[in-house]
């Protein structure tokens, strides 16, 4: 009987749905699961531009993969002292792979893939239809970390903790010391026969914080993109092409670094820094580089059709030196006085 040493969300879930000669784990499945459902929301709103389902396929085959590659990669480059084979670099369905590895590998991959290989693809408006899907998919993804567990965060009383009951789990066990959980350092991945072991609450942040602020995150691209051609509350024009990914970077970067700080499994490499917190800062300093492209080259407003981007593009350019040379000539003028009346004086 496991002792009810705090109030406390018990999970009670075998990670594994089934085993044998071929297993399959819940990771693995929500994994796949999200993998389609992005790829649907994607192909969504990539007709809503006016480019073909097919070529928004195409992307989508390169994408997918090196966002895979790109997930895993940099979820054993984190996690190098639970890699104990070169098989279990490639057990993808047994959990272990990183958000921000998938978000990288496969904007990159889709980037390179339209630059060499679909000359004429609108970047950005593929780059802005690609992101509610990303975002969604991720969201799904991390149901299977609800169920597994094995993103440790700090011990928590509070009630919305996560207690993984399960023997079989990847959640987190310890021997208490004192009634008090030990230091992150002596827990352990489910039950391991440990004298006094017993699961620890921990606070929910890969399995429960994370996929809740995820869906805030998409309820914005999503508004965004409802909104369309008509400015946002405070703008004065409308949203342009390019910005709806700008704020997925960013909106995911403040979240995944923030819940950093409440995560046990991740190693510092800069300056006390952990991985995903300085990928989090590159992030949003490409973010940053981005958007000050974008101001200075708009792109058609968002949910433009693609047949007429290019004059749309060439007006909003024109738009945009005329707003600058409007401040410039601002500036030359006094408040109050006339270019006439300064050269008289």
């Amino acid at each position: 009987m496991i002792p009810d040493l705090v109030a406390a969300i018990e999970i009670n879930i075998d990670p594994e749905l089934f085993g044998g000669g071929f297993s399959l784990t819940w990771h693995g499945l929500f994994t796949a699961i999200g993998i389609a459902a992005g790829v649907w929301l994607a192909l969504r709103f990539i007709r809503r531009i006016g480019v073909s389902e097919d070529d928004g396929m195409s992307v989508a085959l390169v994408a997918v993969p090196s966002g895979i590659v790109g997930a895993r990669l940099l979820w054993v480059l984190e996690h190098t002292d639970q890699i104990d084979n070169v098989g279990d670099v490639f057990a993808l369905t047994d959990g272990g792979i990183s958000v921000y590895g998938a978000m990288i590998g496969g904007a990159l991959g889709g980037f390179l893939y339209v630059t060499f290989f679909r000359k004429g693809f609108p970047v950005w408006m593929g780059l802005d239809a690609a992101a509610p899907g990303m975002l969604l998919g991720q969201t799904i993804g991390r149901v299977g970390d609800f169920i597994n567990g094995e993103h440790f965060a700090t011990a928590s009383d509070l009630p919305w903790a996560f207690r993984y009951t399960n023997t079989n789990t990847d959640g987190p066990w310890g021997a208490l010391v004192d009634g008090e959980a030990p230091a992150a350092a002596f827990w352990h991945r489910g039950e391991i026969g440990q004298l006094g072991e017993v699961p620890l609450a921990v606070h929910p942040v890969a399995g429960g914080y994370e996929p809740l602020l995820d869906l805030i995150l998409l309820g914005g691209l999503l508004f965004i993109w409802a909104r369309g051609r008509l400015p946002l509350p405070g703008m004065r024009g409308p949203v342009r092409h390019g910005w709806v990914f700008i704020t997925y970077v960013l909106g995911y970067a403040l979240i995944r670094g923030l819940l950093a700080l409440l995560r046990t499994d991740e190693q510092d490499i800069v300056g006390g820094l952990s991985v995903p917190q300085l990928l989090a800062i590159l992030t949003a300093l490409a973010a940053a580089w981005m958007a000050f492209h974008l101001h200075r080259n708009p792109q058609a407003p968002v949910g433009s059709f693609d047949g007429g981007v290019e004059e749309t593009r060439d007006e909003a350019r024109q738009e945009g030196r005329t707003r600058r040379a409007d401040r410039r000539a601002t500036k030359m003028r006094q408040p109050g006085q006339s270019r006439r009346g300064r050269r008289r004086r």
